[in-house]
């Protein structure tokens, strides 16, 4: 935030304690000194010493700015700003913007990091670091869209104030930049922001505040990508020198990212110890980080067993809580730590969620019980429509239809006619709300349905024609007149289909024009007109010169068919019946006998 240190010369009394003075009056001169010696204290970050030093002094608008300075570091951010409203109420001098400026830090960190409900004081937007702490109140409000107005309104301001000092321009623009980041950020756009960031990084313009912060959120960026940028980063915002600056809210978000960059770094035992440090800190979320390693190996029930023993109210660690007791079956458990979370409780998402898990552990009356509650205090809250909440009601009705609970349906519809009286939908689910178990009842609501007016234009048919029936498979048939049907019957009767022509069937190669092949029955091999097919193409091959064939003349002869007479040919080409060959005979055995195999002899050598 941006803060001076200034001093003042009107008159503002405060109430203080009285004490001893010795300490703080100089010896030499007997000029007392307390202001001076609580300054001192002050630089020293022995701010319970200075504040003692103050509570000595002679009331005056000095000690009450220091003093204002001393409860803002401590993070007393209450009395911070009561100081703070005193003096710029009864202050008038050159310093009131500079008031100004520290009341609405102390404003906007008190919205921050306090999470309190503050209300904003009217101060002027006059200079560049009013409007960065205006925009600050609005980012921790939840308005992204006027903080970034005002964050170019500050930039416009900061750039016309040091048009003649570069360096200086850049060194107050790192935080109105680092702020502009965060809106990016909320918004979505985590690539921009990261831009922003690095250029802040890169040029090193800001004080180291704002680099830490820069740093820190480019690892919340990162996540559990790019872990070696984001242990870069973490050395930027964990030195001493940084963290004696920051707001311990700060420090636990940053200690907090680190033990996550070591759960992701799969450094299991660094991330213990550094989760151990942040419980015994105090730290709300610490618990959180030692069930995200016994959620990791499965533990859920251990888990569960660590994050109630913190007893945190910390809605992060309630969300959790309730996701590990909906892991474990405990649905009714899990809808009571929704309810705990004071932020979604009027929140129709996080209804219908606590509505499934009452459905899942308790049935379907404690859901439509806990379904009327959260309706009424929909409606109580103010916060939604009229047309909302009959939408609500009607899904509620709907709910309690599905779950055999028509009674509970149509009490439901009373009420939201009582309010509604011409809603049409909520008087047809009545209607069938009362079929289900009073038919008399449901014919007498009947008769409130208003009367359908048919003029002249509308043709009966047509609608007839447009009805629908939904078959089997949920596609929808139109019910044609009698007339089109049998149009449609005769125009089938005197369309004649087409016949296909047959495709004759192919007859084998070796069918005989005259009729069946009379060795058809004779093996393939045994045919006479089998060819038997040559194994090796190449046997005939010479190995002489190129034309020069091996073959014998008399083989030559024996083929060449142009030498033979005619009847020669014909009486060759006439099948031959097969001649039977005769049965193997057996082998005779030769009369010799065998020879006996030698016996080895012990010979000597």
């Amino acid at each position: 935030r941006k803060r001076r240190l200034t001093r003042q010369t009107a008159d503002s009394r405060p109430k203080r304690r009285s004490g001893r003075r010795s300490s703080g009056i100089n010896a030499e001169y007997g000029i007392p000194m307390w202001l001076e010696r609580a300054y001192c204290l002050y630089r020293q970050n022995k701010l319970e010493e200075a504040i003692a030093e103050l509570n000595n002094a002679e009331p005056s608008p000095k000690v009450d700015e220091l003093l204002a300075q001393i409860y803002y570091k401590l993070e007393n951010y209450e009395e911070a700003t009561s100081i703070y409203k005193a003096l710029v109420k009864n202050t008038m001098d050159s310093y009131t913007n500079e008031r100004e400026t520290n009341l609405a830090a102390a404003l906007a960190s008190s919205s921050a990091f306090k999470s309190k409900p503050v209300k904003w004081v009217g101060v002027r937007e006059s200079t560049y670091e009013l409007c960065y702490n205006s925009a600050c109140y609005s980012v921790s409000t939840g308005d992204v869209d006027a903080a970034e107005s005002k964050l170019e309104k500050a930039t416009e301001l900061c750039k016309k104030e040091f048009e003649d000092d570069e360096a200086e321009t850049k060194s107050e623009l790192a935080p109105i930049n680092v702020m502009k980041g965060l809106c990016l950020q909320r918004r979505g756009n985590s690539k921009e922001a990261l831009e922003l960031y690095n250029t802040v990084l890169k040029e090193k313009s800001g004080d180291n505040q704002t680099l830490a912060v820069a740093a820190n959120n480019i690892i919340c960026i990162n996540k559990d990508q790019n872990m070696f940028d984001s242990k870069k980063k973490l050395k930027i915002a964990t030195t001493d020198t940084v963290r004696a600056k920051l707001a311990a809210s700060q420090i636990n978000s940053i200690d907090f990212n680190s033990c996550l960059l070591s759960f992701y770094t799969n450094q299991l035992d660094q991330f213990k110890k550094k989760s151990l440090q942040l419980q015994s800190a105090g730290s709300p979320l610490a618990p959180l980080l030692l069930a995200t390693s016994l959620v990791r190996d499965k533990k859920f029930d251990d888990a569960l067993k660590t994050l109630q023993e913190g007893n945190s109210q910390d809605e992060v660690v309630q969300l959790s809580i309730a996701e590990l007791m909906k892991k474990t079956g405990s649905y009714c458990d899990s809808a009571g730590a929704l309810k705990k979370v004071q932020s979604m409780s009027n929140k129709p998402g996080a209804v219908s969620l606590m509505a499934s898990l009452t459905l899942l552990g308790a049935g379907p009356a404690a859901a439509a019980d806990y379904l009327d509650g959260a309706l009424e205090a929909l409606r109580n809250s103010g916060n939604y429509t009229s047309e909302e909440l009959t939408g609500w009601a009607l899904q509620v009705a709907k709910f309690n239809l599905a779950h055999d609970m028509p009674e509970k349906a149509a009490e439901n519809l009373e009420n939201l006619l009582a309010r509604d009286p011409t809603n049409i939908k909520a008087l047809a689910l009545l209607i069938r709300s009362y079929s289900l178990f009073d038919a008399p009842k449901a014919h007498e609501v009947a008769l409130r349905l208003p009367e359908i007016d048919i003029s002249s234009d509308i043709d009966l048919e047509q609608l007839e024609i447009g009805v629908g029936v939904t078959s089997g498979r949920g596609l929808r048939k139109v019910i044609q007149p009698e007339e089109e049907k049998i149009n449609e019957a005769n125009r089938r009767f005197e369309t004649k289909e087409k016949k296909r022509k047959k495709k004759k069937g192919k007859l084998p190669k070796e069918l005989v024009e005259g009729g069946p092949d009379p060795e058809r029955w004779i093996p393939r091999q045994e045919r006479s007109y089998y060819r038997r097919k040559k194994r090796n193409r190449n046997e005939a091959i010479g190995k002489g010169s190129q034309g020069l064939s091996s073959v014998n003349k008399a083989a030559e002869a024996a083929l060449d068919m142009s030498d033979k007479p005619k009847k020669v040919v014909e009486e060759d080409s006439k099948p031959t019946k097969p001649t039977p060959t005769p049965p193997p005979q057996p082998k005779q055995q030769s009369s010799k006998p065998k020879s006996k195999p030698k016996k080895k002899g012990k010979g000597k050598w």
